[in-house]
């Protein structure tokens, strides 16, 4: 069947054209900021001035959080799991199931995945999360992540709409434009080590609009 020029099946190959462009896109991106990442100096600054940041939020407030486990040159997480219990509140970590991501409650015993990644020991938690801090390889100011390709975090935060999904990255991972998938979840919320930006507004390093761009 023929609709104007293009014919159904002609159709569907554009867009497979397409969406194979996207996904050609991100793994060459991924490629570029692992090497920006593993080049990346003054991690324990920016650590603190993460953490700073991510206080000054909104989102801080929160009673519950998912936390990443930060793992090689990841923006480190430690300082922000120490913060958050300290202030009483709940934290969960994320673990593999297969090709599920579950929330467990953070505590002092690990296992290793096999990437070396630390995952918490525990039963998993399905009730209501809050805030998931997601980690990423890159991301831009419409809110579109660029993770590892797995899509765990996707399809997590596709099963808990209700969980605010909030980026927290050293600020060099912000870039113009990442490609975008229909299966993609953006960052409600964008920390760095010197801004905080929600998608679609810029917001200064003091939380005062600063305009968009």
């Amino acid at each position: 069947m023929i609709t104007d020029k293009f014919s159904f099946a002609d159709t569907f190959r554009f867009v497979e054209r397409e969406e194979r462009s996207a996904a050609e896109r991100k793994a060459s991106l991924r490629r570029t900021m692992k090497e920006r990442r593993g080049e990346n100096e003054n991690r324990d600054v920016k650590e603190t001035l993460l953490l700073e940041n991510f206080l000054r939020t909104e989102a801080a407030g929160k009673e519950s959080f998912l936390v990443y486990l930060s793992f090689s040159s990841e923006a480190p997480t430690d300082k922000l799991v120490e913060t958050l219990l300290a202030q009483g509140r709940r934290v969960y970590c994320p673990r593999m199931a297969g090709e599920s991501m579950e929330a467990v409650a953070w505590k002092e015993d690990f296992t290793l995945s096999p990437r070396g990644i630390r995952e918490p020991v525990g039963e998993p938690f399905s009730g209501k999360i809050d805030v998931a801090v997601l980690p990423l390889l890159a991301v831009d100011e419409r809110g579109v992540r660029l993770g590892y390709g797995g899509g765990c975090y996707d399809r997590f935060l596709a099963a808990h709409p209700e969980t605010f999904p909030l980026a927290y990255c050293f600020d060099f991972q912000i870039v113009r434009e990442v490609p975008e998938e229909p299966f993609d979840r953006r960052a409600a919320l964008i920390v760095s080590d010197k801004r905080i930006l929600v998608p679609g507004g810029k917001f200064s390093d003091s939380g005062g609009k600063s305009g968009d761009k």
